[in-house]
């Protein structure tokens, strides 16, 4: 029966309402194999609603770690900031590069580039990492948020 099942989510024999009904039960039996199906199914055919349950969240998260290490710092609210103040959105996480990445960013008189901690979360499996880049260098990729909070303070001191 489960093979039948499976088939039919591939062949995109259900709608969006159904897969939900399909995944609900998945989960609550832990049927990973129809759960992965069910994923993939509504990745295709309803782009939105994957995005909703499967993107969000993980985007969320990351954007929470961010304002989180920013407001225990006490950063982003720098007067005289260059380039902004406050968490934004990543270049790779708005061209499709990575799922999710917001930083942090700051730039005084004199420099000609900023510097910068990023939250990154690459795709759904990865584990959440740092990149963090003091202005003029190259950046360095942690996978601690204190290597992160350190790193990023040292280079707001130059």
């Amino acid at each position: 029966m489960t093979d039948k099942i499976i088939q039919n989510i591939r062949e995109n024999k259900y709608d969006r309402n159904e897969l939900e009904k399909l995944l609900s039960n998945a989960e609550r039996l832990n049927r990973e194999d129809i759960i992965e199906a069910v994923k993939e199914s509504l990745q295709e055919i309803d782009p939105r609603s994957y995005s909703k349950r499967y993107v969000k969240p993980i985007r969320e998260k990351v954007k929470g770690i961010a304002e989180e290490i920013m407001n225990s710092q006490g950063w982003g609210a720098w007067p005289e900031n260059l380039v902004g103040n406050g968490v934004k959105a990543g270049g790779p996480m708005m061209n499709g590069e990575v799922l999710a990445e917001f930083y942090i960013s700051y730039k005084k008189e004199g420099w000609k580039n900023s510097s910068y901690l990023a939250v990154v979360q690459p795709d759904e499996e990865s584990v959440v990492h740092y990149m963090v880049k003091k202005h003029g260098e190259e950046g360095q990729i942690v996978y601690t948020s204190s290597e992160a909070i350190e790193f990023f303070a040292a280079a707001l001191e130059t």
